[in-house]
C-alpha cells in the first residue's frame, strides 16, 4: 500500500533516509523556484520528479498541508524489538508508547526521540496512532530516520527489554524519584510514556522499575504528553553521554 508524505521538510528526509522507498514526488508547477532546496535534494538521489498543478496535489494530500510538495512511497517500514535491540548503541535509549492515539503527540515524540539519539521507539498495534502522513509531518520527516516497533502487549514487552538489562522509567507526575535522580543504567533506559490524560495503565505502571517525575515550578499542574518525553529524552540524552564518559 503506498503512502503520502506531505511537506518540503517530511519529503527532503524520506529522501535522504531512503531514496529506494520513494516512488516519485511531485512539486507544485508555479512553485519550482521556491521549493529549490528539494529538487536539488531530489536529483542528487535519482528520484523521480513532477510538476503537478495545485489542484492535483490537493486532490492527493487528501486535507494535508503540502505546501506544495508531497512524495509518493512504499508502506512505512515498521521493524521487530529484537531488531531495534541489535542495532542499538551501548547503554540503548528506547521511548515505549502506552496508548497513544493523537497523531500529533505521536509526530512530536518521534522528532523529539530522533533528535535526542534514541535507538527506538515502541508502540501498540492497536489503541495507538500508527506511522500516518499526518504523523510524518508533526514528526518533521524524522518519522523516516526512526525504527519504530509495533507490540500487541506493552506490558510483556517490558518485561523482555528488562531481561535485556534495560532499567524501564515511566513518566509520571507523581513519580517516587526526579527524572535527574534516576541511577546509572549501564544496561540503557526504555523511557515509559502515558496516554493524555489517563496516564500509564496498571499492568505497565507495574513493570517500570521506577516511576519519574519532571519537576516544574510553574502553577501548570502537568506537561502534555510530547513535552514531558521530550524532556524525559533529553534528560536521558544528557545522562546516557555522561555514563559514558565516566565508563
Amino acid at each position: 500500500m503506498k503512502r503520502i508524505v506531505a511537506g518540503p521538510r517530511a519529503v527532503i528526509e524520506a529522501v535522504r533516509a531512503d531514496a529506494g522507498r520513494v516512488n516519485v514526488v511531485y512539486v507544485l508547477r508555479e512553485g519550482r523556484r521556491a521549493l529549490r532546496e528539494v529538487a536539488e535534494e531530489v536529483a542528487k538521489r535519482g528520484v523521480r520528479l513532477e510538476d503537478r498543478e495545485a489542484s492535483e496535489l490537493d486532490a492527493l494530500a487528501g486535507g494535508l498541508k503540502h505546501q506544495g510538495v508531497l512524495a509518493i512511497t512504499g508502506e512505512y517500514p515498521y521493524v521487530e524489538i529484537e531488531q531495534i535491540l541489535a542495532a542499538a548503541s551501548d547503554r540503548p535509549l528506547l521511548v515505549a508508547l502506552d496508548q497513544i492515539t493523537d497523531p500529533h503527540n505521536f509526530g512530536a515524540i518521534v522528532r523529539s526521540a530522533v533528535a535526542f539519539g534514541a535507538d527506538g521507539i515502541v508502540t501498540l498495534k492497536n489503541r495507538a496512532a500508527p506511522v500516518t502522513p499526518v504523523v510524518v509531518r508533526a514528526s518533521a520527516g524524522a518519522t523516516e530516520h526512526a525504527r519504530v516497533a509495533r507490540v500487541t502487549n506493552l506490558a510483556r514487552t517490558l518485561d523482555v527489554l528488562i531481561q535485556h538489562g534495560m532499567d524501564a522509567i515511566g513518566l509520571d507526575a507523581e513519580g517516587d524519584v526526579d527524572i535527574d535522580d534516576l541511577p546509572d543504567a549501564p544496561g540503557g533506559r526504555v523511557l515509559v510514556v502515558g496516554a493524555e490524560g489517563a496516564g500509564l495503565r496498571r499492568l505497565v505502571r507495574e513493570r517500570c522499575t521506577h516511576l519519574a517525575r519532571i519537576p516544574h515550578p510553574g502553577p501548570v499542574a502537568s506537561l502534555n504528553a510530547s513535552v514531558a518525553a521530550s524532556v524525559a529524552l533529553f534528560c536521558a540524552w544528557r545522562r546516557r553521554e555522561r555514563e559514558r564518559e565516566v565508563g
